[in-house]
C-alpha cells in the first residue's frame, strides 16, 4: 500500500535546480532535516521545535479545521556527497524519522502554545499525529491584529469571532490559560460571545484569564466568571464590577494570587467584596478606577498594591505591603469641588505599615487628605523603606510636613523622586525647610534623587539646600527643570554639598518617573 519512494524523489525544485535539503513535503518538518546523518539524531530543543513547526505551517495552503485525509507515506530528498565522486540521490522514509511528534505530550503542547493560534490550527496538517493535537492545548491566545485584511475592518471581526466560537467548540480538555485581545463591539454586548466564552472556561478549570477589550466599551462581569473557582492571575480592562453576582468570601477564588484592572467602574464596595473572596490575594494592580462609593479593602496578605484613578473614598488595611502605589485623578474642572469631597485616611494606613519598601503617592492624594498633620509615633520606623515617590507641593505646609514625617521615620531610605507642583500661587513664603535644625541628618544612606519640573520657587530652593547640606552619600541629583534662566541653573550648580561626590545634572525629560 506504500507509494514507490523511488518515484517520489524525482521531482525537482520550482526554480529547475535541485536543493539537497529541500523538503518536497510539509510534513517532513517532522523529520529532523538539520541533521546530515539522520541515523544519530538529537532531541531538538525547544526553539528549534518552535521554528521548523511555525515555518512549515507558513508554507501550508490556506487549511481548515477539518482537512483532507494525508499521504500514508511521506518521503524527503537527501543528497549524500562523496569526495570526488557525483552527488548520489538517496531517498529516505522520514516516517520512523519523526521527532517532534514523538516528544513527549507536555512538550508538543507547549510548541504548540508558543504559536500564534492561527499556525497551531494549521499543524493539523502536518501528520495524522498532529491532526487533533491543537484541540487539547493548554494555553490559548486570540488576537484580533492576526484576523486584519486592511479592507473590511466588520469583515475581519466576523471572521475573528467566527475561529473564536468554532475553536472553543471544538476543544477538548483543560483551559489553564486564556487571553483574548480584541476591540470587537459584538463581544461585550449584553450576552455576546465573551459570556458564552466565559460559560465554557468556568468548566475547564482554568487558572488565568486576561481580557484585554476596548476601553470605549464597557462590560458588567458575566456572573461565570465568579465560578472559575481555580483561577490564580486574573487581568481585566473596561468592565463594571457590581455586588450582584459576587460570591460569598467562603466560596470565592481562594487560590487567586494577582488581580490586574484597567479602566475599571465599581459600584458599591463590590470591590472589597472582591478582595474578601480572595485569601491569598498578594497583588492588586488597578489603573483608570472610576468609583463614587465608599471602598474599604482589608488583607493581611498583600504585598503590592497600586490604585489610580478617581474616588471620592478610600480606607485601606494592609499591614504587610512591601510596595505601595497610590493615585488620584482629578478632571481639570472639578477639582475645587472634588477635593472636598475626596477621604482618604492616609495617616492611619501609613502607621499601621511594617514591611514596607517602597511608597508611592501621586496625583492629588497629598492634597485630598485629611487636614491634620500626619503624625507618627517616634519608635515607629519603616527600617525596610529604601525608596519614595510623591507628587508635592513643597510649598503646602500640611504636603512639607508629610514628607518631613516620611524622612524621618525612614532611616535606610535610598532613593527618592518628587514631582514638584504648585496648585496655588498666591500662598505665602513659608520658612519651613530652612527652620529645620541642620544638625539632624534625614538623608543618611540618600544616594539618588530625582527632582521633577523644578521651577525654582522659594520652597524649592530652601528644601535643595536642605537635601544638598544633609546627604552625605549622595551621588547623583537629577533636576528637569520647567524654563529657569541660565543664570539660576549656574547657581544651583555651586550649592555647597555635604558629599564630595554629589553631581548635580541638569536633564530634560529623560529623567525614569
Amino acid at each position: 500500500g506504500q507509494r514507490d519512494p523511488s518515484k517520489l524523489a524525482s521531482s525537482t525544485t520550482d526554480g529547475g535546480d535541485e536543493d539537497p535539503f529541500q523538503i518536497r513535503f510539509p510534513h517532513a518538518i517532522l523529520a529532523g532535516r538539520w541533521e546530515l546523518q539522520p541515523q544519530h539524531p538529537r532531541l531538538p530543543s525547544l526553539d528549534d521545535a518552535k521554528e521548523r513547526v511555525s515555518s512549515s505551517a507558513r508554507r501550508l495552503p490556506h487549511y481548515q479545521l477539518f482537512p483532507k485525509p494525508l499521504p500514508k507515506a511521506l518521503t524527503v530528498k537527501v543528497y549524500q556527497m562523496d569526495h570526488g565522486s557525483s552527488p548520489t540521490k538517496i531517498c529516505k522514509s522520514v516516517v520512523d524519522e519523526d521527532i517532534i511528534s514523538n516528544l513527549p505530550e507536555a512538550l508538543r503542547d507547549k510548541i504548540l502554545c508558543c504559536l500564534p493560534i492561527k499556525e497551531a490550527v494549521g499543524t493539523c496538517l502536518l501528520s495524522r499525529t498532529w491532526r487533533y493535537t491543537w484541540g487539547s492545548m493548554t494555553e490559548l491566545m486570540f488576537r484580533r491584529a492576526d484576523f486584519a485584511s486592511g479592507n473590511d475592518s466588520a469583515d475581519d471581526d466576523r471572521r475573528f469571532l467566527k475561529f473564536t466560537d468554532m475553536f472553543l467548540f471544538l476543544h477538548n480538555g483543560p483551559i489553564l490559560k486564556f487571553c483574548l485581545n480584541t476591540v470587537a463591539n459584538e463581544m461585550v454586548s449584553t450576552g455576546g460571545h465573551l459570556y458564552r466564552w466565559m460559560l465554557m472556561l468556568s468548566r475547564n478549570k482554568i487558572k488565568e484569564i486576561q481580557l484585554q477589550t476596548s476601553i470605549r466599551d464597557s462590560y458588567k462581569v458575566p456572573s461565570s466568571f465568579f465560578s472559575c473557582d481555580e483561577l490564580e492571575y486574573v487581568y481585566l480592562r473596561a468592565c463594571v464590577f457590581t455586588s450582584l453576582h459576587l460570591p460569598p468570601p467562603s466560596k470565592g477564588f481562594k487560590q487567586l494570587h494577582t488581580l490586574r484592572l484597567e479602566y475599571v467602574t465599581v459600584e458599591g464596595n463590590s470591590l472589597g467584596d472582591l478582595v474578601a473572596s480572595c485569601p491569598n490575594l498578594e497583588k492588586l494592580n488597578i489603573r483608570g478606577l472610576c468609583s463614587q462609593s465608599n471602598i474599604n479593602i482589608r488583607s493581611t496578605k498583600f504585598k503590592v498594591l497600586k490604585i489610580e484613578g478617581w474616588f471620592t473614598h478610600l480606607n485601606l488595611h494592609a499591614p504587610y505591603l512591601t510596595s505601595v502605589w497610590i493615585g488620584l485623578e482629578l478632571n481639570s474642572d472639578t477639582v475645587g469641588a472634588s477635593t472636598t469631597r475626596c477621604n482618604f485616611n492616609l495617616s492611619p494606613f501609613i502607621a499601621s505599615l511594617s514591611d514596607v519598601e517602597t511608597i508611592r503617592f501621586h496625583g492629588h492624594i497629598l492634597e485630598c487628605v485629611e487636614r491634620e498633620f500626619l503624625i507618627l509615633k517616634q519608635p515607629k520606623l519603616f527600617n525596610r523603606l529604601t525608596e519614595i515617590s510623591l507628587e508635592i507641593n513643597l510649598g503646602d505646609l500640611k504636603e512639607a510636613n508629610f514628607a518631613l514625617c516620611l524622612f524621618q521615620h525612614a532611616p535606610n531610605l535610598r532613593f527618592f523622586k518628587l514631582k514638584l507642583i504648585s496648585r496655588n500661587s498666591m500662598v505665602p513664603r513659608v520658612h519651613f525647610w530652612e527652620s529645620i535644625d541642620r544638625d539632624v541628618c534625614l538623608f543618611q544612606n540618600v544616594e539618588v534623587v530625582g527632582l521633577f519640573d523644578f521651577t525654582g520657587s522659594f520652597a524649592e530652593l530652601g528644601f535643595l539646600k536642605f537635601l544638598l547640606e544633609g546627604a552625605p552619600v549622595l551621588r547623583k541629583l537629577g533636576i528637569i527643570d520647567k524654563g529657569l534662566d541660565r543664570n539660576v541653573l549656574k547657581n544651583l550648580l555651586k550649592l555647597r554639598r555635604a558629599s564630595k561626590d554629589a553631581e548635580i545634572l541638569i536633564l530634560e525629560a529623560c529623567f525614569p518617573h
